[in-house]
């Protein structure tokens, strides 16, 4: 009952991890294309707070329920599929820091064009650029942790199926 109830806990987990994110994500770029201060700066409020409150949490409920279902399932951590997802999932939660911040001074910086009835200047837009690319690299291995998630394959044994 105990493994069900934290895979549970886990499959959650990464719901809210790749959903919230992907979605705060989205609005984002969304608010961006307005070239707007004022939207710019109330969106990205929110997704600081959302991903600061919500998707940052469950990035660490993902890896501590993660790795109590190893334990209980007796997995060994240097299995292919678990050690590369957990290198994947260190790597995005590498990511994950970079994108915080950029965020946040993003959002400093639509605050102030706002109270300074400016347009967003080429601060804002090159930590934009920035941020979007990490955040699109992020989701690239969040896509491929669920896929090894789900299917307890790496990514070179699935290229190994379909090439086969």
């Amino acid at each position: 009952m105990l493994y069900l109830a934290l895979k549970y806990l886990h499959v959650i987990a990464a719901i809210f991890l790749f959903g919230f994110g992907m979605g705060s994500f989205l609005y984002l770029i969304a608010a961006n294309r307005t070239r707007n201060p004022q939207v710019i700066a109330h969106v990205c409020g929110m997704v600081v707070r959302f991903d600061s409150w919500i998707t940052t949490p469950a990035g660490f409920l993902q890896l501590g329920t993660g790795y109590l279902l190893m334990k209980l399932a007796a997995l060994p951590l240097d299995s292919p599929w678990l050690l590369t997802s957990l290198v994947f999932f260190i790597g995005v939660g590498a990511l994950w820091l970079p994108v915080l911040v950029l965020q946040k001074r993003m959002h400093g910086l639509a605050l102030s064009a706002v109270e300074q009835g400016l347009s967003l200047d080429d601060r804002y837009h090159h930590r934009y650029q920035k941020w979007l690319w990490v955040g699109i690299c992020g989701f690239l291995g969040m896509f491929v942790v669920v896929l090894m998630m789900t299917t307890k394959l790496t990514p070179w044994q699935w290229l190994e199926m379909l090439l086969a």
